[in-house]
């Protein structure tokens, strides 16, 4: 046992409570967050309309909102996300996904599964168009690093 650092068996149920309560809490309040996504709305939108769908899908990516109690503000930043992903050419996806980094791609193919999972709400046909292209740049990877990751958007 002198190999360990961490007596492991004393950790007991409290501590993994604790630990999980803290692992997303957020120092900003919903409101701030609500608000900072609508900022980025703003910014989102204007990138829109000049047809740069890279720099609009960079910047929804940014920063997304986590934690608990922030459902207002992930369901709008779900929503910028989804508007992207309409406004965005079929032929560009390709480049769109290429030139993105790797956490991003991972962060799109949440915001990806967040739309799967509520088909009356977004463009399933839109949203899979993506899940493939992302699939092809990323690798299955990013899949199980998707499932694994337990912060959702």
């Amino acid at each position: 046992m002198a190999h360990r650092k961490l007596a492991v068996d004393n950790l007991g149920g409290e501590h993994e409570q604790l630990a999980e309560q803290m692992q997303y809490v957020s120092t900003k309040s919903t409101e701030e967050v609500v608000a900072q996504v609508d900022q980025k709305a703003a910014l989102v939108r204007a990138a829109i309309t000049r047809g740069n769908s890279i720099e609009a899908l960079e910047r929804a990516l940014s920063e997304p909102p986590y934690g608990r109690g922030m459902e207002a503000a992930q369901a709008a930043n779900a929503q910028l996300v989804s508007e992207i992903l309409m406004a965005t050419r079929t032929q560009d996806i390709g480049n769109v996904v290429g030139s993105m980094s790797e956490d991003d791609r991972d962060t799109l193919l949440k915001y990806i599964y967040h739309g799967l999972a509520r088909p009356a709400e977004f463009n399933c046909g839109v949203l899979l168009s993506w899940h493939e292209r992302v699939i092809e740049s990323g690798g299955l990877g990013s899949i199980v690093r998707v499932m694994s990751d337990r912060r959702t958007v």
